[in-house]
């Protein structure tokens, strides 16, 4: 709810913003309070949001004042869901770059996605919406977006099905290729930790991962730490790996995460139970995450070309913006990053785990 009320004050206060003369100083922070009937804390970081973007200015005084949007450049919405996430802000920074090479204004709306999306539709200055669902789309969200005045494009989700637009990785692709990977590199006896909620992309990694290990002849032991949407990973991966690491011998020579950030977390518990990566157990991520190149060890995983993708993002909203009837539906495919959390092994080291 509280959220939502965020939202709405955040659009309520850039349109009467957008409508003012360039330059023009706003009303102090009680002023503001009055006029909206909120707290000062949801004006303080409303400012702030409307701030980052480039609309206000902070003067000396502490008052702020309207800077007028470049008249060439075009806005396109970007909703995605309210809780955090490492790979989404990467994702975010990464678009908002290379989008302002082409005249592209990415405005970033993050608190509540269905509260977004019902709003934004309405503002005359976007030129289309990006949307990358928290979870799956209802028949209503399918039916606004269908029938949508502003060019849709969906991201990080396939609803090829539906006729909707859309550009994303193929998590199916990345579980089989991290599964392949150790495979290759001597693994047969593995381990998939479910790091996160059991949404679609989750699903289809594992579902990828499980069914290369089948047709490979390599035994999985699945690991679930019952994370539930909105709960921090780390708090529930680490307890959850120290406690089976304390009562049973790991069966496994590598382990596979469903996201980076886990596979930093499962790294550090495998380590507190005595066993190192990759000397001891090796450790893939499935996410592709920038920073994971920064992890200790420096984490093999899978992923996209942040850039390029970001980029075959940008042609189609383009595409679309030019042509708003055609449909667009592309797959961005993965690949391995190999770094140093994945070890070759014998047949020997592998059967040592046996005993």
């Amino acid at each position: 709810m509280a959220s939502e009320k965020s939202e709405q004050l955040y659009l309520q206060m850039k349109q009467d913003i957008t409508r003012m003369p360039p330059d023009t100083r706003l009303q102090s922070i009680r002023a503001l309070m009055r006029s909206y009937c909120v707290s000062q804390l949801l004006i303080d970081r409303t400012l702030g949001r409307l701030r980052e973007e480039g609309l206000l200015r902070k003067r000396s005084d502490g008052l702020y004042t309207y800077l007028c949007e470049e008249a060439d450049s075009q806005a396109i919405a970007l909703i995605t869901s309210n809780w955090p996430s490492t790979v989404r802000m990467e994702q975010q920074e990464c678009l908002k770059r290379r989008a302002a090479r082409r005249n592209l204004r990415i405005l970033p709306l993050t608190h509540s996605f269905r509260a977004s999306f019902r709003s934004i539709r309405q503002q005359e200055n976007l030129k289309a919406i990006l949307i990358s669902p928290p979870s799956p789309l209802t028949a209503e969200d399918i039916d606004q977006i269908q029938n949508s005045r502003i060019p849709i494009l969906i991201i990080n989700h396939q609803y090829g099905e539906l006729n909707l637009n859309f550009v994303s990785a193929s998590y199916f692709e990345g579980g089989m290729l991290a599964a392949e990977y150790l495979i290759r590199n001597g693994h047969r006896k593995l381990a998939l930790l479910f790091s996160q909620p059991h949404n679609w992309c989750m699903n289809q990694r594992a579902a990828g991962f499980l069914k290369t290990a089948e047709l490979l002849g390599a035994k999985v032991r699945l690991l679930d730490a019952a994370v539930q949407n909105g709960e921090n990973a780390d708090e529930k991966v680490y307890p959850f790996l120290i406690n089976f690491l304390k009562h049973k011998k790991p069966d496994f020579t590598a382990l596979s995460t469903l996201c980076d950030c886990s596979a930093k977390t499962a790294i550090c518990a495998l380590a507190a139970a005595g066993y190192q990566t990759p000397d001891d157990i090796s450790v893939i991520g499935t996410e592709g995450l920038n920073a994971s190149q920064y992890f200790l060890p420096p984490l093999t995983c899978v992923g996209v070309d942040l850039a390029h993708y970001m980029d075959t993002i940008l042609d189609a909203v383009e595409e679309l913006i030019r042509n708003p009837e055609q449909q667009i539906q592309l797959i961005e495919p993965q690949k391995i990053f190999v770094r140093s959390s994945v070890k070759t092994i014998s047949p020997q080291k592998e059967n040592a785990y046996e005993k």
